[in-house]
């Protein structure tokens, strides 16, 4: 499938959903922006996610360039490039995170054809500050994908602010890239590469 034929089947799908399709900023953020570079599809988003509200409404998505600067130690293997286009899709407080993940099941599977038996998916599985994400748990187990708790690697900064705005649990897709069955789990296995952040 080529890059054209991706982003158009992910954008309709979501504006099928009834989300509006928002233009991409510039790699380089407005002036006051405490970064120098655009490092993710949710940055020019961080007003938004906060509470302020958006001219197209509360479901989104959009197609976000981006210039990573967070993780350049690993720029350079089979999964980190300095930079590339972000998908993203924004819920302003519309609908919760079992929805996305559905959804976003439903694009891989259906719209895009990927093979559900090569699919992984990690949640939150709590730490001292917040409990585990049983949420994304229990509706992975119930799709019949399998599903493996983290703490440190599902839970969500706000990019180079840290735990100031936007932040908190996640749920990771991953795509098994071997040509054999798949193996082992994300975690201890680099065959399987993240496709999807929700």
């Amino acid at each position: 499938m080529r890059t054209e034929q991706l982003v158009r089947t992910f954008v309709e799908f979501y504006e099928e959903r009834g989300h509006r399709r928002i233009t991409g900023s510039t790699l380089l953020p407005p002036p006051g922006d405490p970064v120098l570079f655009t490092t993710s599809g949710m940055h020019p988003l961080t007003p938004y996610l906060k509470g302020r509200p958006h001219p197209l409404g509360r479901r989104l998505v959009n197609v976000q360039r981006c210039l990573r600067t967070t993780d350049l130690d690993e720029v350079g293997d089979t999964t980190h490039l300095t930079v590339f286009e972000m998908l993203g899709t924004w819920s302003l407080g519309d609908y919760e995170g079992p929805a996305s993940l559905e959804w976003g099941y439903e694009l891989l599977t259906e719209g895009l054809g990927v093979d559900p038996g090569l699919l992984h998916a990690t949640v939150f599985g709590g730490d001292e500050r917040t409990g585990p994400d049983t949420a994304s748990l229990e509706l992975w187990q119930g799709l019949g994908v399998p599903v493996e708790p983290t703490a440190e690697d599902n839970w969500w900064p706000n990019g180079s602010e840290g735990t100031v705005g936007p932040c908190g649990p996640d749920s990771e897709i991953f795509l098994w890239s071997g040509d054999d069955p798949p193996q082992s789990t994300p975690t201890r296995d680099n065959r399987w590469v993240e496709v999807w952040n929700h």
